[in-house]
């Protein structure tokens, strides 16, 4: 940003250009990170998905889209919890739906594991 303030040639404008949009990534980025990536309701879930499913667009996307699904349609995570996938158990029946969970706290994690666990107990019993 000095470099673009101090650069008096006929580029300058482009150097003021690049920085500013710079800042204004970095700034947009930041604020991504108070954007929750799950929410977990008494009778659904809802996680933050990207709007097409690949795991790249949710970076590029400008506001999170969520997802519910029921408590006893969630069958487990990924290792690194990039994934959670939902449907039975079955052969072809697991659908791998990308989340930012990675991105939680250990003691968060084990949170959501819990309340997914209960709630499942939950409709157990109800059945």
């Amino acid at each position: 940003m000095i470099f673009a303030i101090s650069h008096n040639t006929n580029h300058g404008l482009i150097f003021y250009f690049i920085a500013a949009l710079v800042v204004a990534l970095s700034l947009w980025r930041i604020n991504r990170v108070h954007n929750p990536v799950a929410l977990i309701c008494e009778k659904k879930l809802l996680v933050a998905v990207p709007w097409s499913f690949i795991n790249s667009d949710y970076h590029i996307s400008f506001r999170a889209f969520y997802m519910s699904v029921e408590y006893n349609e969630v069958a487990g995570v990924s290792h690194n919890w990039s994934q959670l996938y939902i449907g039975a158990r079955i052969t072809g029946g697991l659908v791998a739906l990308p989340v930012q969970l990675s991105y939680v706290s250990l003691g968060d994690k084990a949170d959501f594991q819990n309340w997914v666990e209960r709630k499942q107990e939950e409709v157990m019993e109800n059945t």
